[in-house]
């Protein structure tokens, strides 16, 4: 009897971990701090959930300003961002001139859409943006 149990014992503990362990939670998209200065603009996004965020994606949109055509847009996708780790996203470059709006989007796969709109100022290749939290 005693044997048996041994036995079913060392099978458990060969046995669990081999088994896929499951993460419980989703991740959490947050669009931090936006900053501007020479070509580009730097936006932080943050894993703030439980569990790594898969296929992560950001996109920034810029509207209003006499801009270059190749400026209006960036994006980037599949990006793997762990839980509690933040990225750096950096546009292409920008250059034109006037008051544009940033809107920038993020999700992940089971994390919800996050969109932070932004207002700059663009002086040729100069980007000012502003006071955001």
């Amino acid at each position: 009897m005693s044997k048996k149990i041994i036995c079913i014992f060392l099978c458990i503990l060969f046995i669990f971990p081999i088994l896929p362990v499951t993460a419980i939670g989703n991740p959490e998209i947050e669009i931090g701090g936006v900053s501007g200065g020479l070509f580009t603009l730097h936006i932080e996004i943050t894993n703030t959930g439980d569990v790594d965020a898969t296929d992560l994606n950001w996109n920034l949109t810029i509207n209003g300003g006499l801009l270059a055509p190749s400026s209006r847009k960036t994006s980037d996708s599949d990006i793997l961002l762990k839980s509690g780790e933040s990225m750096i996203a950096v546009s292409k470059l920008i250059n034109g001139i006037g008051r544009i709006q940033i809107l920038i989007r993020a999700n992940a796969s089971g994390a919800n859409e996050v969109v932070k709109k932004v207002d700059a100022l663009l002086l040729f290749f100069y980007i000012i943006v502003e006071q955001n939290e």
